[in-house]
């Protein structure tokens, strides 16, 4: 009873974006984190790579566990009580466990939007990118643990560079601005932002948009 989740953040389409996964039950479809359950003989980080893999075909990503949810009312009986009347002896079997109580383990990754590409698994459709705002659709609790992976973002965003996993590596201010509006959900000032940033050493000029722009935009690294 044992399981893990994994939130794998994105910066594209000028937000913030979380990987999920769409199950169908004979018909009848729930949106999820990339998760499963950890073998009797497995480690947990083999777990998560393995677990990953079967879920959007991504390797070799970078996890930190922030959270574990746990409780002991940590059930979901009640929410797939209703998908129960509506789908197959054999979908319900799969349904009825997964209402039991187990733990999840949370790990969190930042990826580069631009470059992730998922496909089909041997288990699973293909994973697709979700907004976060949106988010609060996700089946079971996984809503909440999508917004504890943010707040652990937030603690994080003053003294590590979150921003250097989650954007390419040359950027422009209004991308950093974005992203930076993504993460705290909030409006920034534009100028004091600009201000703040360009006097902070963080980044550095390295030149400027190939654009046909009268005003091409200068581009930036960390």
């Amino acid at each position: 009873q044992l399981s893990i989740n994994c939130v794998i953040f994105g910066f594209g389409e000028k937000s913030l974006q979380v990987i999920i996964n769409k199950i169908s039950l004979d018909g009848t479809s729930i949106s999820v984190l990339p998760g499963g359950y950890v073998k009797q003989s497995e480690d947990l980080t083999q777990a998560v790579q393995r677990i990953v893999k079967e879920s959007t075909g991504l390797e070799k990503i970078l996890f930190k566990q922030y959270a574990v949810f746990g409780d002991a009312s940590r059930s979901f009986k009640h929410e797939l009580s209703a998908l129960n009347k509506m789908v197959g002896k054999n979908d319900s079997t799969v349904l009825n466990w997964f209402s039991g109580r187990f733990i999840s383990i949370c790990y969190m990754a930042l990826v580069d939007f631009n470059k992730i590409e998922m496909g089909p698994t041997q288990y699973l459709q293909a994973a697709q990118w979700l907004p976060v705002e949106k988010s609060t659709t996700l089946a079971m609790d996984h809503g909440n643990m999508v917004k504890s992976a943010r707040e652990s973002l937030l603690k994080e965003l003053p003294y590590t560079p979150i921003a250097a996993n989650l954007l390419p590596s040359k950027f422009t201010l209004p991308d950093l601005h974005a992203l930076a509006e993504a993460i705290m959900g909030r409006p920034i000032d534009r100028p004091n932002f600009r201000r703040k940033i360009l006097s902070s050493g963080m980044i550095v000029k390295v030149g400027q948009e190939n654009s046909s722009k009268r005003r091409p935009a200068d581009l930036y690294a960390f």
